[in-house]
């Protein structure tokens, strides 16, 4: 990438002896609050950036402080619960070798970078069947994000907190006409179920964030709550 820096960041609470993300990297930043700083430190957790806890005391904040804070041009975040990578196009095959893995994160970075684009994020539903083309514009945001801090222009909404990346999803297509989805290369990873998770929400909490989504966005936001699964869904 040429003299443009890269960061990778880890975003984690409450996980320090389950988290399973740096095992697939040679290098990475874990961002966790001031508090548990310790024991992250004891769980063999070589690189850790500690926050003051009220900082970054939920989702939202901790991606925002990130975006503002870390100092390279490319910023890609990823769950703290990674179990493991795959290429997903006619089939689901794992990714086994760390090399592999931080070149493809590089090269979505460079298309960013080449491209101008903000915003880019996997497809949170990784089943084969669910593969139409390398990228698209459709989908929700799973456990890997990469910002383009010279063309990115959101930022994280606690209003919308539980559907937050669609919303910065949206506002980029909004004002900058275009976002990146790889569809190609994705994670399977936790969800919210595990240690330090995020299943509590209510269904109150969820109503009035998709009330909030559907007034902001109209028809191009979705949810459905049988099966609890939100949607974009943006003519291009």
């Amino acid at each position: 990438m040429n003299d443009v820096e890269l960061g990778i960041y880890v975003p984690s609470y409450g996980r320090a002896h389950t988290t399973t993300t740096y095992k697939f990297f040679d290098e990475c930043t874990y961002v966790v609050r001031e508090s548990e700083k310790e024991a992250y430190h004891n769980a063999g957790i070589q690189k850790i950036w500690a926050i003051p806890d009220t900082e970054i005391d939920n989702y939202v904040k901790v991606s925002n402080y990130i975006n503002d804070h870390a100092p390279e041009q490319i910023i890609f975040t990823i769950d703290d619960d990674v179990d493991y990578f795959i290429y997903r196009i006619e089939r689901n095959t794992k990714i086994t070798d760390k090399e592999i893995i931080i070149s493809e994160i590089e090269r979505i970075a460079q298309i960013m970078l080449d491209l101008g684009i903000g915003f880019g994020a996997e497809d949170a539903a990784i089943s084969p069947w669910n593969y139409s083309a390398e990228f698209t514009f459709k989908g929700t945001t799973g456990a890997m994000r990469w910002y383009n801090k010279s063309a990115y222009k959101s930022r994280y909404d606690e209003k919308v907190y539980h559907n937050c990346d669609l919303d910065v999803a949206l506002h980029e297509l909004l004002v900058n006409r275009i976002i990146l989805r790889p569809m190609y290369f994705c994670v399977k990873a936790g969800t919210d179920t595990n240690a330090g998770g995020n299943s509590s929400k209510t269904r109150h909490e969820q109503r009035d964030c998709v009330d909030e989504m559907k007034r902001r966005w109209g028809k191009h936001f979705g949810y459905n709550f049988k099966n609890n699964k939100p949607r974009i869904n943006v003519d291009r």
